[in-house]
């Protein structure tokens, strides 16, 4: 039936299960199971005509904050794309569970700011689960520490000033801001949100199109979310 749509959800042990979800616009399951949920879903798995059907489901959070700002909820667009674009990040279902309901509760009442560097270490922490995080701290070229750097897409990696580089240099607040989200956890995006109080918004572009890329070569292509920012 038209009413009838196929809800994909993210399981710690199944990984993503997708599931059609009948019922018309005033079912109410249909209305539990809008994006951007947490809960415990009831599957049932047909073994004659191979396909599930979502029976139930009981909702634990809701991130009701990200509809009320277009940031929020595009962040966690872009974030949902990934998953699905990389089954999960490659298969590591539970950490990547974990990665984003922390995310989706920061994003939930995040300002414009916040938002965007949730969203670049959420990303930047996805490369690193799928074993594609590029090292900050060492020149992919020659192996010296790096102090300026830019991102390298011949050398699949950051190289110092002294080699060579097509990309934009990354600045020092850039440089800081990659640090963190290797070192530090997803939460510690506040502290350098406050950092950037009184910084251009455009401080971080360089930055932007570096995880961009990198995220979307994960994914093996456009991510559609990213073409609309």
């Amino acid at each position: 039936p038209s009413g009838d749509r196929i809800a994909s959800l993210l399981s710690a042990e199944e990984g993503i299960v997708d599931a059609f979800v009948f019922g018309g616009a005033r079912s109410s399951l249909r209305s539990a199971a809008s994006p951007f949920v947490y809960a415990t879903a009831f599957v049932y798995a047909d073994p004659v005509k191979h396909y599930r059907k979502l029976s139930d489901l009981a909702i634990l959070e809701t991130f009701s904050g990200l509809r009320e700002s277009y940031p929020r909820l595009w962040s966690a667009s872009v974030i949902a794309e990934l998953i699905l674009r990389t089954s999960g990040c490659g298969g590591e279902y539970a950490e990547v569970l974990d990665l984003s309901l922390r995310a989706l509760r920061l994003l939930a009442n995040a300002d414009e700011r916040l938002a965007e560097l949730v969203l670049l270490s959420y990303l930047w922490k996805s490369l690193g689960i799928m074993g594609l995080q590029p090292d900050p701290t060492a020149c992919a070229s020659c192996g010296r520490p790096l102090a300026g750097m830019r991102y390298s897409a011949s050398s699949e990696g950051f190289v110092c000033d002294a080699c060579d580089g097509e990309g934009a240099p990354l600045d020092p607040w850039e440089r800081r801001c990659l640090i963190a989200f290797t070192e530090e956890e997803l939460e510690a995006c506040a502290a350098l949100a406050g950092e950037a109080q009184g910084l251009d918004p455009a401080s971080t572009a360089s930055l932007k199109s570096v995880i961009y890329y990198l995220a979307q070569k994960a994914a093996e292509g456009t991510l559609a979310t990213l073409a609309t920012e």
